[in-house]
């Protein structure tokens, strides 16, 4: 996956968290650009999570809730890619996708969560190359 990461612009990375693993995590305001340049790139979208930053490269994937229920996972997946789709249709299918389910779910997030923890909040996205299984 790291070889994956390295493959998109500077511009996008560089607005990323970076968590220990070298995965990145990208604000409400740049995930649909990120998004975008992922796709561009060649890469297909599987899905993806919000993410709490706890640290300068750590972060939790259960999210506390406002009214103090259960801290919850927020995550999306996309439709497998179908046999009679190209990959670059496959790729632009599943960047559509990730924003129609990124957009909710951050609306969502920001209505649900402790309204101090917003800002910390980051969304990654696990994509793959045309080779990979």
């Amino acid at each position: 996956m790291l070889s994956l990461m390295s493959a998109l612009p500077d511009s996008i990375t560089s607005t990323a968290f970076v968590a220990s693993n070298g995965e990145f995590g990208w604000r409400r305001e740049d995930i649909e650009r990120a998004i975008h340049a992922i796709r561009d790139a060649g890469y297909a979208i599987l899905g993806g999570e919000a993410w709490l930053v706890t640290g300068p490269h750590s972060w939790h994937g259960i999210i506390p809730q406002r009214d103090g229920s259960t801290p919850a996972v927020h995550h999306w997946e996309t439709e497998p890619r179908s046999s009679a789709e190209s990959w670059q249709a496959y790729c632009a299918r599943t960047a559509r996708e990730s924003i129609g389910a990124v957009r909710p779910m951050a609306s969502t997030l920001e209505e649900e969560m402790p309204r101090e923890l917003v800002d910390r909040v980051r969304f990654n996205v696990t994509y793959v190359a045309e080779q990979e299984p």
